[in-house]
């Protein structure tokens, strides 16, 4: 191979140079490109500032069509729920705007110029708050919907459980309307939950019927909503006892039954009393305003200041704006309690609890019945009939220290059963009387023979641990006064009586060892 010489060098320079030549020029001429493209976007080429029409769901009548771009996920789940629904056959506005006047008064104009107020909306900045839609009484009522004369719809009777008719009448009433309230269809027909456009919570029944009232008056009677049931409490005894025998001997509903309103917040039940004789319960403190609540829609503290305003809230956020009652307060609740929950999670909750944690702690568990050893479970009839305290100790008396207590006496029972029944409570606390002074005679021996004895603590231990059972189960008889589960009561006293005796026996036997 021949080296390269000074002309070859030459050469491969010229080509080097041609080189970057046609490289430099194709560069300069993107580079131009680039930037005529990039000034040329910004003159011509607006930037998006929307975002593209979504795909608009059939039929064209839903409020999306308009609204979907302005709070897509609430009007969507709106318009899926009303698909499922009774009156997915109408479209929305239909009911969202209430009837013209003109013709027959059951014509439906089309979207107007202007939203009216009865409808949501979300506005940006300053102390706003979302209100929710309002369907006026006159869309449900035309002659196409509920308002058929042939229906008589207000005034029928309805199956609203498989235990309470309802009749919308009376609730429309102005006389039954609370304070600053004027009920309507959305009042009580709400959209509660996502599985239903729109529904009636039985919780909102419960607290217009139950807050601020009396047990069993005015709204709170129990006949307004429930009828008298057929079936016997009990059955047992000379004669069945039924809800129709009690209401003629005017027996309280809550001697079995105070239990079945249940409050959250704080609520406490409290006597009530005519003529110093105990009738019924309160619930106070139920359906109390929840103030969190108020921040939840308010940010200004002025909007605040009229909270305590009964007339003035219900005006401007039920009849005005169509709040649900819960949105503001605290739910009450209407069920029976579970027989089955340990006693003390639903017997009577009093204020007493602050210095006395366990008051009447020995009625309660005598009254529950529960199994114990060498005892088996005895609740007492009357709490399978959901009687409580307040059914028999009715009579006002003043105990050994002065202080005020309710005292139950033969006439108690009589008012529930018979005449006869007069003299039952007193032979029952002689009966007692005289079982608790043999099996405490039993027990003085057994202490005595146990003090006495030398054996070791080891041979002891069991039958101490005999004396310790017999010995609570007499207490349980004596403070919780065994009239107050009788059966039960002569058990335990059996099965204190055995014990004391088998340790006896027990001690003989090792002693003679």
């Amino acid at each position: 191979m021949t080296p390269l010489g000074a002309k070859g060098g030459r050469v491969l320079k010229l080509r080097s140079e041609k080189t970057k030549r046609w490289i430099l020029i194709p560069a300069a001429v993107v580079i131009l490109l680039l930037i005529y493209g990039v000034a040329a976007s910004q003159q011509k080429t607006p930037l998006q500032t929307e975002l593209p029409q979504p795909k608009i769901p059939k039929p064209q009548f839903f409020c999306g069509y308009c609204h979907l771009l302005t709070y897509p996920s609430i009007v969507m789940k709106g318009y899926d729920t009303w698909k499922k629904g009774k009156h997915n056959k109408y479209g929305c506005v239909e009911c969202h705007y209430p009837p013209t006047e003109a013709g027959t008064g059951t014509e439906i104009k089309h979207i107007p110029k202007k939203p009216p107020e009865r409808f949501s909306y979300l506005p940006l900045g300053g102390g706003t708050v979302r209100t929710r839609p309002k369907i006026t009484d006159a869309s449900c009522m035309t002659a196409n919907c509920h308002g058929k004369p042939e229906d008589k719809f207000k005034t029928k009777k309805i199956k609203f459980t498989e235990k309470v008719p309802f009749i919308h009448v009376q609730h429309l009433e102005k006389k039954n309307q609370i304070e600053g309230q004027q009920v309507n269809c959305t009042t009580c027909h709400q959209h509660e939950t996502e599985k239903k456009h729109f529904q009636v919570a039985k919780e909102t029944c419960h607290l217009c019927h139950f807050k601020n009232t009396k047990f069993n008056q005015d709204r709170g009677k129990c006949n307004l909503c429930h009828e008298l049931p057929k079936k016997p409490i009990q059955t047992s005894g000379q004669k069945p006892i039924t809800h129709e025998m009690l209401e003629k001997a005017k027996v309280s509903c809550g001697s079995c039954h105070y239990d079945v309103i249940k409050a959250a917040g704080g609520a406490t039940y409290e006597a009530f009393f005519e003529d110093n004789v105990l009738k019924t319960t309160l619930v106070l403190g139920a359906g109390r305003i929840k103030k969190e609540s108020c921040l939840a829609c308010h940010d200004q503290p002025k909007d605040l200041k009229e909270s305590g305003n009964k007339k003035l809230m219900h005006q401007k956020h039920v009849t005005d704006k169509n709040s649900r009652c819960l949105d503001c307060h605290r739910p009450i609740g209407h069920t029976k309690t579970d027989l089955n929950l340990p006693l003390r999670k639903y017997s009577m909750k009093d204020r007493c609890s602050a210095c006395h944690p366990e008051p009447h702690n020995y009625q309660r568990l005598l009254i529950a019945g529960e199994k114990r050893e060498g005892v088996i479970k005895s609740p007492d009839p009357m709490l399978k009939a959901r009687t409580n305290c307040l059914a028999c100790h009715v009579e006002m008396g003043v105990g050994s220290k002065g202080n005020r207590i309710m005292k139950a006496s033969g006439k108690t029972c009589v008012a529930c059963h018979t005449k006869e029944h007069n003299k039952m409570l007193q032979d029952w606390k002689t009966e007692l009387t005289k079982e608790l002074e043999a099996a405490k005679e039993l027990e003085g021996e057994a202490q005595e023979a146990l003090s006495k004895s030398t054996l070791p603590a080891s041979e002891l231990a069991e039958v101490k641990e005999w004396f310790e059972n017999g010995r609570e189960n007499l207490k349980l008889v004596l403070y919780g006064n065994g009239v107050h589960n009788k059966k039960y009561a002569m058990l335990l006293i059996d099965a204190a009586m055995g014990n004391f005796e088998d340790l006896l026996d027990e001690l003989e036997e090792l002693k003679g060892r």
